[in-house]
């Protein structure tokens, strides 16, 4: 019996993976088939996010063939489906377009709504409102907490920012560092409470031993991503955990050229932004999204450009009393050998100091510093 494992790491999930697996889930269903559907951890195919692979019984290597990227339309899963059974999935039938449709639509709201992301949540739901009334209140209550009550203006390139926003808090803008020809380190600080902590605790709560990220809104006016006049990217903050419940968060953002938040981050300079209570990212000491957590023995890290600001949140874990203000217990924290690789290029290497700190500080030896060593692949720039 084939599996199919569709990945929910945090890439696949921000683009749809809950739904394209409820899609292949209902396929398979359609034809019959014996095989077993279920999420996964990362398979290597951010860029291409949404992504699964089709594991055969008895097979000792994963075949090609059987690597599926970029499943964003219902018959991109049909091609999984018919791969791992053998089926070709009827979707001409009265309704079964449509319906999967719905479901697929249903849930990357749902996935955008778990992690406040107003403007994916509710991108399209008016249209889909206006012929489905079972969907008005729905639509009623994110544009509420989107901070639109009254609803959002026909003409967006008017519509002002909210005054509150459901999960997110406004965070002055204090600095922008340069780091590299590309980089820059962008300070922010807030006395907001509502800006929440990574480690909720307290009243017989233990804080859960977590890497996390915030979403920033970029106020770029109209976009295509929904109604409303932001857009919503994710960062992961270099400061710490502790820092931020101080009111202090420090992101090291790569700025595209053609990037919509990062163009206007560089653009506009604005004093203020918007900035989500924290969601998590991995699970410490496992180092996965979801699923049962494990303890390794080791931890190799594959990391790429800015891939490298994860290295602070999970080296943290090493002394979180210290470094995070949280108590966690020792089987929770990464008291294990880390090996780091990082491909850069020669022009935009960052956090040089910081990584050759953790490779001294872990030769010296001492409690809670095991190997940390780094190996950098440098690729050269054509002028």
């Amino acid at each position: 019996m084939a599996e199919i494992h569709v990945c929910h790491a945090g890439t696949c999930r921000a683009r749809g993976a809950e739904a394209v697996l409820a899609e292949i889930e209902e396929l398979v269903s359609e034809v019959g088939g014996r095989c077993n559907v279920r999420q996964s951890g990362c398979l290597g195919y951010c860029n291409e996010a949404p992504n699964a692979i089709i594991l055969e019984r008895g097979a000792r290597r994963l075949d090609p063939n059987n690597v599926f990227t970029r499943i964003r339309t219902l018959d991109a899963s049909a091609k999984v489906v018919e791969r791992a059974t053998g089926k070709r999935p009827p979707l001409e039938g009265a309704g079964t377009s449509e319906r999967l449709a719905s479901l697929r639509a249903a849930r990357a709201r749902q996935h955008a709504i778990s992690v406040s992301k107003w403007n994916t949540a509710l991108h399209g739901l008016a249209e889909q409102a206006a012929v489905k009334p079972a969907l008005r209140s729905e639509l009623s209550t994110l544009l509420r907490k989107a901070g639109f009550p009254e609803g959002v203006r026909a003409d967006r390139a008017g519509q002002a920012m909210p005054s509150a926003i459901a999960n997110y808090s406004q965070w002055s803008l204090e600095s922008v560092t340069p780091v590299t020809r590309h980089s820059a380190l962008f300070a922010f600080s807030s006395s907001d409470l509502k800006r929440g902590t990574p480690h909720p605790r307290g009243r017989g709560r233990m804080a859960e031993p977590v890497t996390w990220h915030t979403t920033l809104l970029a106020e770029v006016g109209p976009n295509a991503e929904g109604p409303l006049p932001w857009v919503e990217r994710d960062y992961t903050p270099v400061s710490s955990a502790k820092e931020w419940e101080q009111g202090r968060c420090e992101m090291l953002i790569k700025v595209y050229a053609d990037g919509a938040a990062t163009s206007w981050l560089h653009s506009a300079s604005p004093q203020r932004v918007w900035l989500s209570r924290p969601e998590r990212t991995l699970r410490v000491p496992g180092l996965v999204s979801e699923g049962r957590a494990f303890r390794p023995s080791s931890v190799l890290l594959l990391l790429a450009g800015t891939g490298a600001v994860a290295l602070p949140q999970i080296l943290a874990h090493r002394a979180p009393t210290a470094q995070l203000g949280i108590s966690s217990p020792r089987r929770d924290q990464l008291h294990v050998p880390v090996d780091v690789v990082l491909s850069c290029r020669e022009d935009d290497a960052l956090l040089l100091p910081q990584l050759a700190g953790w490779c001294r500080e872990s030769e010296e030896g001492g409690a809670g510093n095991e190997r940390v060593a780094v190996n950098a692949v440098v690729r050269g720039v054509r002028s």
